[in-house]
């Protein structure tokens, strides 16, 4: 090492230092954060870890740069301020404050949520021994759980990956980052999507991204989160990406020769012609099998996790199993003995989320100015209270300047045993529907 090498070092971090400070400017009434370092970054937005004076919590921060400054940014702001607002769930981040401030290119807007030690991706690829099938039975059915909750109301993550899945060392899990959430209940693509490969992708990360958005289909829904999640499945065995594509016609070719050429119907139904043209070029390909496709030397051969990572990772999204029948599989049956009952995900999640779409960006910045205003200060210690006016809903135009509730969520695991027996709410039912089903029906996944 040179002799001027810790003299640079100090350089270093004090450059660290000035641009933590400088990222993560809050001014004005929330001097009370306190940015303390920097833990990640993104395409969209940057994380540190934050000291909140005011309770000396430990917390992180989320800063979306710049948010109203694209229609995209502005809409996926809003979807993950709207998404997050009113969620109580064990598996899945809280929000706990929201500000914005002003900066040259449109506002920047601030999420405070409960800080996790880790991500799964740092679990997986940091750890020195592999993870053990009941480890990774009992991450992965809290990933499932918030699923649950998310898909019972029509809701698809669209970008699960490690990175995203954060976890404490009891082995906690919660699922964040909802910037790409969207109601995806047969979702057409749009013009804020993508109609072509050759066109920028911004749907999922690459080695998690499913065929309907690889193929550019003119649906995609709550199902590319399942592939998402069998892509993980196989990554905690083998400790590498099942499909680690770094680019999209890469991408492609990685699952095709795996999984063989996708079926006639599904060929049919993508929406580009160079995309349909690339699939079809490389002929007819059989597909392999995943006795050879898990091959781990970590891990003895588990039949059961081969057929579920199987019935995750199907190519057409109507063969792929749904969270419910991912629950129930035979592989969590020597690790999970009960799985709870969930609370319901409010009706409310889902009307606020469909009156994001098709609106212009002026419209766009109104809706996220007034989400962002309308979190009004409350105990430090908990997280922020604000009420929902429902004579602000959606007006025609699609937009919406109504306030909103932030449920209270603590950072420790909720008993579940107090869960109340209710049934999981249906993307296609009024509140008052949604009512008389959870009076007529109550469902239990007990023992499998």
């Amino acid at each position: 090492m040179p002799a001027c090498a810790p003299a640079f070092n100090r350089i270093l971090d004090d450059l660290a230092k000035r641009q933590l400070k400088l990222d993560f400017e809050f001014g004005g009434e929330r001097v009370h954060y306190e940015a303390l370092r920097s833990i990640g970054s993104g395409a969209f937005g940057i994380v540190c870890e934050a000291k909140d004076r005011q309770n000396d919590k430990r917390v992180a921060v989320k800063k979306i740069g710049h948010a109203s400054a694209t229609p995209t940014l502005a809409r996926r702001t809003i979807r993950e301020i709207r998404v997050l607002r009113y969620i109580k769930h064990p598996n899945i981040v809280a929000l706990r404050d929201v500000f914005r401030t002003n900066g040259s290119l449109g506002m920047n807007v601030f999420l405070i949520m409960d800080l996790m030690e880790w991500s799964l991706h740092h679990v997986i690829h940091g750890s020195a021994e592999p993870l053990d099938f009941d480890l990774i039975a009992h991450l992965l059915m809290q990933i499932l759980r918030g699923l649950r909750y998310l898909h019972a109301a029509g809701i698809a993550h669209r970008d699960l990956k490690p990175s995203n899945l954060l976890v404490n060392s009891d082995c906690h899990l919660r699922i964040a980052d909802f910037g790409m959430a969207k109601l995806a209940i047969k979702s057409p693509m749009d013009e804020t999507d993508e109609h072509c490969f050759y066109m920028t992708q911004h749907i999922a990360t690459l080695p998690y991204r499913a065929p309907e958005l690889l193929f550019v289909m003119s649906e995609h829904s709550t199902a590319v989160d399942l592939w998402a999640l069998g892509c993980i499945f196989a990554e905690m065995i083998l400790r590498r990406e099942l499909f680690p594509g770094r680019s999209v016609g890469g991408q492609i070719k990685l699952v095709i020769n795996q999984l063989g050429t996708p079926p006639k119907e599904m060929i049919d139904e993508i929406c580009c012609e160079k995309t349909r043209n690339y699939l079809t070029s490389f002929g007819q390909l059989t597909p392999r099998s995943w006795e050879e496709i898990l091959i781990s030397k970590d891990h003895e051969t588990n039949p059961a996790a081969i057929d579920l990572i199987s019935k995750l990772t199907r190519m057409s999204p109507h063969d792929r199993t749904d969270v419910y029948g991912a629950m129930q599989h035979r592989f969590f049956r020597p690790f999970v003995q009960t799985i709870p009952n969930e609370p319901t995900c409010p009706f409310k999640v889902k009307m606020d989320m469909a009156a994001v779409e098709s609106l212009s960006h002026s419209e766009l910045i109104s809706m996220l100015e007034e989400d962002v205003r309308s979190a009004e200060p409350s105990d430090p210690t908990e997280p922020r209270q604000t009420r929902l006016r429902s004579d602000q809903m959606a007006s025609s135009s699609g937009a919406s300047s109504n306030g909103f509730s932030l449920s209270d969520s603590s950072g420790d695991q909720v008993d579940e045993k107090e869960h109340s027996r209710r049934s999981l709410s249906s993307a296609f039912y009024s509140e008052d529907e949604e009512a008389q089903r959870r009076r007529e029906r109550s469902v239990e996944i007990t023992a499998l």
